[in-house]
């Protein structure tokens, strides 16, 4: 029987759980007799950190640990948790499914064929989660090598798939038509989203307490960056009807029936079903998603002349340009056919 699913603290390993006051490690029966005291609960420390720690030293000494899972272990416990919040979320995903293929294996076995297969394998299912992996798994050699673990990279070598950019950009009479169909809340969330541009992740995570009289003072998840937008009456009316869509108010904005933050598999069944609404009853004849609105909001500030560099917080411009250049056509200039002297 697979364990059961949790529900609370998803930034943690499966088998830790907070527990009278500090995080514990909930023993697999399978691993019981491998565990110092034979004990159902360990105790590993009263902060992340220290517990990750405690987690990773523990797990490298099961003795079924095999040499790879003794390195994502360290990896996961040393280096994840210096990271932005969306990207250690990110990250342990990818490193699940890193685990289920390549957690039997010794680091020293593994060669530029390997990864070069799974990267081909697992592209069938998705080619840019298959090289978000990829790129991972390079990145835990790198520390391998710096920890004298291995003497050298075997992703070094791999040829990523070639993911052609999303360029989607729906139309303002296309998103109207979406509207017309739409429930108060995903109104008003598109009201929000064309007026700030801010991720779907910031926007699920953005607490109440960070709405001041002047605007909104908050931190990006994706790289931990502060911003600030600032507030105006018709963006205060566009959180006042996000707010008033919740039946009970918890610390986020936008909140779940029991004034917990509504979580993005929430939030993706809620926009389907409007899309799926307006496919069928308007004139919409094609799909958009929640991150296409991104692109609405940085093609149109760009037109307006507005930093979208900054509006995005993008650290490069190149990734703010694949947010302008890809969804908008090449505006081609006309030349004259007439002759000189007519």
């Amino acid at each position: 029987m697979s364990p059961r699913r949790k529900t609370t603290n998803l930034d943690m390993p499966t088998h830790v759980h907070w527990k009278n006051g500090a995080w514990r490690f909930k023993t697999p029966k399978h691993l019981i007799p491998f565990v110092p005291g034979r004990k159902t609960w360990l105790k590993l420390g009263t902060e992340k950190r220290e517990a990750l720690q405690e987690y990773a030293k523990l797990m490298g000494n099961l003795s079924n640990e095999s040499g790879m899972s003794k390195l994502f272990n360290r990896y996961e416990a040393d280096v994840i948790p210096t990271k932005a919040p969306r990207t250690q979320k990110d990250n342990r995903k990818e490193l699940k499914q890193l685990r289920s293929v390549f957690g039997n294996m010794h680091p020293a076995e593994l060669t530029t064929m390997h990864c070069q297969q799974y990267l081909d394998i697992r592209g069938k299912q998705s080619k840019t989660q298959a090289n978000h992996e990829i790129a991972l798994l390079s990145h835990i050699f790198r520390k391998a090598m710096q920890w004298g673990v291995v003497n050298s990279n075997p992703v070094k070598g791999v040829e990523k798939h070639r993911v052609k950019a999303r360029d989607r950009n729906p139309e303002h009479w296309e998103i109207d038509e979406f509207l017309s169909v739409a429930t108060p809340f995903i109104t008003a969330w598109v009201d929000f989203k064309l007026m700030t541009g801010l991720r779907q992740g910031d926007i699920l995570a953005l607490k109440v307490d960070v709405l001041r009289t002047d605007g909104i003072w908050g931190r990006a998840s994706k790289t931990g960056k502060r911003y600030f937008v600032e507030m105006d009456n018709e963006l205060k009316a566009a959180i006042k009807a996000l707010m008033a869509c919740n039946r009970v108010q918890g610390l986020t904005v936008v909140c779940n029936r029991s004034g917990q933050p509504l979580t993005e598999d929430a939030f993706r069944n809620r926009w389907q079903d409007v899309m799926n609404k307006a496919l069928a009853e308007t004139k919409l004849s094609e799909r958009f998603t929640e991150h296409d609105l991104r692109a609405r909001y940085a093609t149109d500030l760009d037109e307006m002349g507005g930093d979208v560099q900054e509006s995005l917080q993008h650290s490069d411009r190149r990734t703010s340009d694949t947010y302008i250049r890809s969804k908008r056509p090449s505006k081609i200039t006309v030349l004259s056919r007439k002759k000189s002297g007519e």
